[in-house]
């Protein structure tokens, strides 16, 4: 019988990963000869939820097994009960772990309510309740808690992807510090580029594949094509034996959040701004407020070329922001730029009008009386407008420090022609061929 399984919040901040998981549950499925013929996805949700996971993922599969649903929902909640209790100790972390499990055929006939939850939950905030009603209504079979939101969400994932590979850690490196030859990187970076995306830092000098603190995951590729990130990753040398590697579909580098916007706390929009005035804050953040009372604008100084380019907007230029909806400090709304297009650029400058006589600058007459020059008796009745350069030009920027879903620039969304069943087939082989399994055994016991 043919299921779709999604799967959240298996991560906390001492060990585990929701990938990981999945990758094993994959493995042990496998080992009970069902069939796997697509990659599993990871699904990136709403980047603006204060109380999200690391990166805010969960994960959907598709699997074909000789067992009831009753069946698979026990082998999925026992593994799950395992692995939030033997490896990320998420119970005692205020870690919510959830599942979701859906007949094939029953899927066929909701995907278009799956896809409207999926783009809600990329989007917006989507209360508990909320879910386990739809659950409900729809006769998906759920378990857990929170995590449960992201796994509904998972299974209405189909729209533009990417790939990310990722490669995991044998447990006994899990609190050691990771180690790789960055000239690896950034061969691999220019022999696969613009294939493979967001792999080194040339301004600060450090890898951006590596993930951080003590979860399993070493490091992450992602690009346009599973098979140029085994060759990436057969070019990259980590300086310790990794256990396994999987390659996932994703919603990645796609710009999902930007389909579905909105005007509340965390959710995305996207707006025309005719700038009235630009604050450069200290520490360096600016604040870029409109002409028509919008909400203002802040553009991080870690956002590099982004930043720089708010510091060179002036008042009368045109742009168009996209980012997150965020409460400031007296719980107005605050847009968080993420890119801007600037649209028009304001290139005249009004000043008060030199003495053509003397050629010093005039003064004021008074409110609506012009200006004059005292020494000269000259008057102009009106400030005069001279053309200015400008250092930045029209078109769209965005800080090179990209979230998860943000598409850079460059990124062509290509569907290369791949054989899912054949690929993921073969990374499981591999899974279960390797000598030492004792993560995937500590779950299965």
């Amino acid at each position: 019988m043919k299921f779709i399984v999604g799967v959240d919040d298996h991560d906390s901040t001492k060990a585990g990963c929701t990938t990981h998981f999945s990758s094993i549950l994959l493995e042990k499925l496998f080992l009970k000869n069902c069939k796997i013929s697509e990659l599993p996805k990871l699904v990136r949700l709403n980047p603006n939820i204060p109380w999200k996971t690391r990166g805010n993922a969960s994960i959907s599969f598709i699997v074909d097994c000789n067992i009831s649903l009753c069946e698979l929902e026990q082998l999925v909640s026992d593994t799950s009960e395992k692995y939030v209790k033997k490896i990320s100790m998420g119970y005692n972390l205020n870690r919510k772990p959830g599942y979701a499990i859906l007949e094939y055929d029953k899927y066929n006939l909701i995907k278009d309510k799956l896809e409207s939850f999926y783009e809600r939950a990329v989007s917006d905030v989507i209360p508990l309740d909320l879910a386990k009603k739809f659950a409900k209504n729809n006769k998906i079979l759920i378990g857990g808690s929170r995590g449960l939101i992201g796994s509904i969400a998972a299974l209405g994932f189909d729209e533009d992807y990417t790939f990310e590979l990722l490669t995991y850690r044998k447990i006994e490196n899990w609190n050691k510090d990771r180690d790789v030859d960055n000239k690896s990187i950034m061969e691999a970076d220019s022999i696969f580029f613009p294939r493979v995306v967001a792999n080194y830092d040339y301004f600060k000098n450090k890898p951006l594949i590596l993930s951080h603190g003590r979860d399993p995951v070493f490091y992450g590729l992602r690009g346009t094509d599973p098979e140029i990130l085994i060759k990436e990753m057969n070019t990259i040398n980590a300086k310790e034996e990794l256990d396994f590697f999987m390659i996932f579909k994703t919603n990645q580098m796609t710009d999902s959040h930007l389909k579905y916007l909105g005007t509340r706390y965390y959710q995305t929009t996207s707006m025309k701004i005719k700038i009235n005035s630009i604050r450069i804050m200290k520490g360096g953040h600016v604040l870029i407020e409109g002409s028509d009372n919008e909400m203002l604008v802040i553009v991080y100084r870690e956002s590099r070329e982004l930043n720089s380019l708010a510091k060179e907007l002036k008042r009368g230029d045109l742009i168009h922001v996209s980012g997150a909806i965020k409460p400031s400090f007296n719980n107005s709304k605050i847009l968080e730029a993420e890119r801007i297009e600037v649209l028009y650029l304001n290139d005249q400058i009004n000043e008060i009008p030199l003495c053509p006589i003397c050629k010093r600058r005039m003064e004021s007459a008074g409110k609506d009386k012009g200006y004059r020059c005292k020494r000269c008796r000259t008057f102009a009745n009106s400030k005069t407008t001279r053309s200015i350069s400008r250092n930045i030009t029209l078109g769209l920027y965005q800080s090179p420090l990209y979230r998860h879903l943000t598409k850079p620039i460059y990124l062509n969304l290509s569907k290369p022609e791949i054989n899912e069943e054949e690929l993921i087939n073969n990374i499981l082989s591999k899974m279960i061929k390797r000598q030492d399994r004792y993560v995937s055994t500590m779950v299965s016991s």
